[in-house]
């Protein structure tokens, strides 16, 4: 009876364990199945709001960067179906609004434009923009499977400052032939547009350069009303905009007046298609851009909004959701998509509490998908035009600019190259070069790395600084104490090796040089050889080398080197052989090898001397 009973324990425990892991394994690959059990029902009324009050923002905004995207308008609408509901399943963001995005849609724009005409090969054109969705996808999953979210950190917060500043002044000027009726060519540089634009302005159409104008003066507008007014905040005003301009088309015959309208939006939801395989190669340059934008943009709003709920967001979830939903999108006529700044913080300001406010908001532009498109007919795409180079007006960031000025000169010339070549050389051509850049300048900080000879500024206790920063600071006698403050690594050991010969160089008098290493995190061979060959110089001229506050990787690295505590040391050096846990053990230890070679010294300084032409020594004298 009793093993009937612990056999029944084992096999209902070892059941209950099984369940609890697998609940475990999709809680983790699907985050909504671990929220939305602890959600209560205002939580869930919360999420209802939020969600319709992000597909009000987002069915407008979609056409208008499907349009940034030389797409059209049906492309954008797809883009806010299908992916917001494979990043509802699987993102860890629980705020994040998912879709089309101005940077992203411009980016599009920029590497589709040279191998298709949006125009003339719409078709083909829409199969690439497609594609691209599916590599940017693809880029991302691969990343997040193999844990590379650090990769997209060498792109510094002023190197994307720049280009988002720079991008969204192409973005707006980019609107110019929308805003004025005119026909120009489509370009990304900044001189380009002026070139073409100037010429042209002459055939600026009135009633659209009219419309264009109230449009972004009824849009800038709000935006300060709905700032000063709290119950204003959640109204709708690209909806209510567009909403007004196609009945104002509609009744006022815009049509007929030479306003130039978004035209046939056809209704229902496409079915998947095949993409053109055989052009992968010609988009992987702008895929790759794409994917790192796209979730530095995604991730930078994600953490933002977690921070303030006080939860965690996972960045390789986040790449793995980010890939899937462009993945899956990519077949079904979307573009690439990421999470936007401006809706993710109307989805969290709405009150959304997971992502189930994405489903509710995926479940209502997909009936607008399915029933009312040919609404959006007569709606004249001045105002799209209004509605983009208003929502990229907030993206200027001039406020870095003035920071930077103030406090790192170094990030403002990397902003400055960002925005500059992002302006006038190309916007991908504008990040690769920045970004180059910046992993440049990481590279130069990595391999001339900052160290400090140290004095004594205080006694009881005992404190050293920079004798650079503190004049007051006291060099000790017979010591040199070093601080490195980087990794000493294969980048950086011989310069290392050489500013140390420098020093003692320039401090002839030294005994013991004491090198504190509490900021060296690593060191690899090429490091402990550098430390090895040091301390041999330091032997050959009679100096003991001591070692302060080093980790514990780090005297492993140098212990296999041979440089290790010994029976005739135990009495000199510290319980690590030549390794001190502190700074302050390091340098008694210092003072005391310095002082007894000095007493050596001394001796035999004072032992020798002529007397009479003959050498008489201190026993003679006794």
């Amino acid at each position: 009876r009793s093993l009937q009973l612990h056999l029944e324990r084992h096999v209902v425990g070892s059941m209950a364990g099984k369940n609890g892991d697998s609940r475990s394994v999709l809680a983790r690959a699907f985050p909504i199945l671990g929220v939305v059990p602890t959600l209560s029902r205002e939580d869930l009324q919360s999420d209802v709001v939020a969600g319709l009050t992000v597909a009000v923002m987002i069915v407008p905004q979609g056409m208008a960067y499907a349009a940034l995207a030389a797409l059209r308008p049906e492309n954008g609408l797809y883009s806010c179906v299908l992916p917001i509901i494979v990043y509802g399943l699987l993102g860890t963001s629980r705020q994040l609004a998912v879709g089309p995005v101005a940077m992203v849609a411009l980016l599009t724009s920029a590497g589709l434009t040279k191998l298709a005409d949006p125009v003339t090969e719409t078709a083909k054109y829409t199969e690439l923009a497609s594609l691209l969705a599916f590599m940017v996808g693809v880029i991302q999953t691969a990343m997040g499977v193999l844990r590379l979210d650090f990769v997209v950190r060498f792109l510094s917060h002023p190197v994307l400052s720049g280009f988002t500043s720079a991008a969204a002044l192409v973005i707006g000027l980019s609107q110019l032939k929308d805003l004025f009726g005119i026909q120009l060519p489509r370009d990304k540089k900044l001189h380009k547009i002026a070139e073409n634009f100037f010429p042209e302005v002459d055939e600026t159409h009135g009633m659209t350069l009219a419309i264009a104008v109230l449009s972004m003066g009824f849009l800038f507008g709000a935006r300060k009303i709905k700032r000063k007014v709290k119950m204003l905040k959640r109204f709708p005003d690209a909806l209510f905009l567009v909403a007004v301009a196609i009945l104002a088309s509609e009744f006022g015959d815009f049509k007929e007046e030479g306003v130039k309208l978004v035209g046939e939006v056809p209704s229902g939801f496409p079915a998947p298609w095949n993409l053109p395989w055989d052009r992968v190669g010609d988009l992987a340059a702008t895929a790759a851009s794409i994917s790192f934008i796209a979730f530095l943009e995604s991730f930078a709003v994600a953490k933002t909004i977690a921070e303030k709920e006080r939860y965690q967001v996972d960045a390789r979830q986040e790449l793995l959701a980010l890939g899937l939903c462009n993945v899956v999108g990519s077949f079904f006529r979307c573009m690439p998509v990421a999470g936007g700044f401006g809706r993710s913080a109307v989805n969290y300001q709405a009150g959304a509490k997971s992502t189930l406010a994405s489903m509710i908001t995926a479940g209502t532009v997909l009936l607008v998908v399915l029933f009312l498109t040919p609404l959006f007919e007569p709606l004249p795409k001045a105002v799209l035009g209004a509605i983009i180079v208003a929502a990229v007006s907030t993206l200027v960031d001039v406020q870095e600019m003035k920071h930077l000025w103030k406090t790192d000169k170094r990030d403002l010339f990397l902003l400055a190259v960002a925005f500059g070549c992002t302006m006038f050389v190309g916007l991908l051509e504008g990040i690769l070069i920045a970004a180059g850049m910046s992993m440049v300048l990481v590279l130069q900080k990595a391999v001339v790395p900052h160290g400090a000879v140290l004095g004594q500024i205080a006694e009881d206790p005992p404190v050293y600084r920079n004798i650079d920063r503190f004049p007051d600071a006291k060099l000790l006698d017979g010591v040199l104490i070093y601080r490195l403050d980087a990794p000493l690594f294969f980048a950086n050991a011989d310069l290392w090796r050489d500013r140390m010969h420098q020093l003692l160089q320039e401090y002839p008098k030294t005994v013991s040089v004491v090198l504190h290493g509490g900021a060296v995190a690593h060191m690899d061979s090429t490091g402990a050889h550098a430390v090895e060959g040091f301390i041999k110089e330091c032997k050959r001229h009679e100096r003991e080398a001591l070692f302060a506050e080093f980790n514990g990787p780090c005297r492993d690295m140098l212990g296999r080197m041979g440089i290790s505590k010994t029976k005739e040391d135990e009495s000199v050096r510290g319980e690590e052989g030549p390794f001190f846990l502190t700074l302050h053990d390091a340098v008694a230890q210092a003072k005391r090898v310095a002082e007894s070679r000095s007493v050596v010294l001394n001796s035999v300084d004072g032992s020798d001397h002529l007397e009479d032409g003959h050498a008489v020594t201190a026993a003679d004298e006794c």
